[in-house]
């Protein structure tokens, strides 16, 4: 199966002026194909659908959701995996994978933030985290898929402390709730100079959707 994802059309795009930035969404949630085509009405270009739940299992709403992102016209479609950190990494990538089959998406991004599910939170070891990072995305690269990783500087500093730069030759999917689209004020961490994505909001909500907010 050819891949693709948000970070692959970047590249292209970044020879191209800025008035060609894009703007996406996440979700968490079943979304419908005509929420999809709604949604994409207002200026949505891509989605990027939780496809592994915190407490480590796969999200029977993925396969479902990112069907129904393509058939709502969407540009670019990716997932993203939040780990349970006492369960294998190997294992939830597979579980990810294997969840997948069939169905059509890019990249694959490693969700690094505070994890609510019983037994699954981030120890304090930071060394031991950001070691558990790169065994994830060592699991997304050996099936083919090109992983990213979505983080904010103080989470990143929080769980898998400043002087890890086990992600930095992949792509960095930034959270920062400024409101303000685009790459500034982003301060470089973890090795990334620049991030793929910036999501800037939380509080997008049309079409019946509530969804996080994104640009590229």
């Amino acid at each position: 199966m050819k891949r693709f994802g948000v970070a692959t059309a970047l590249l292209a795009a970044a020879a191209l002026p800025q008035a060609f930035a894009t703007y996406g969404m996440d979700v968490s949630a079943l979304v419908s194909a005509d929420q999809y085509k709604c949604l994409k009405g207002k200026g949505i270009d891509f989605s990027i659908v939780r496809a592994w739940r915190s407490y480590g299992g796969f999200d029977s709403n993925a396969r479902a959701s990112v069907s129904n992102a393509w058939a709502g016209g969407m540009k670019n479609v990716d997932v993203y995996l939040f780990p349970c950190t006492s369960k294998s990494a190997s294992d939830q990538v597979a579980g990810t994978v294997s969840g997948m089959k069939g169905v059509k998406y890019g990249q694959i991004w490693i969700d690094v933030e505070t994890n609510p599910s019983s037994g699954c939170g981030w120890g304090s070891n930071l060394a031991q985290n950001c070691a558990y990072i790169g065994q994830l995305l060592d699991a997304v690269k050996s099936h083919g898929i090109k992983p990213g990783v979505y983080a904010s500087p103080y989470m990143w500093g929080k769980i898998a402390g400043s002087s890890c730069t086990i992600g930095k030759n992949y792509p960095l999917w930034w959270a920062d709730y400024n409101n303000v689209p685009g790459w500034p004020p982003y301060k470089a961490f973890g090795g990334w100079t620049k991030p793929a994505i910036h999501q800037f909001s939380d509080a997008g909500n049309a079409c019946g959707v509530r969804y996080d907010k994104n640009y590229y």
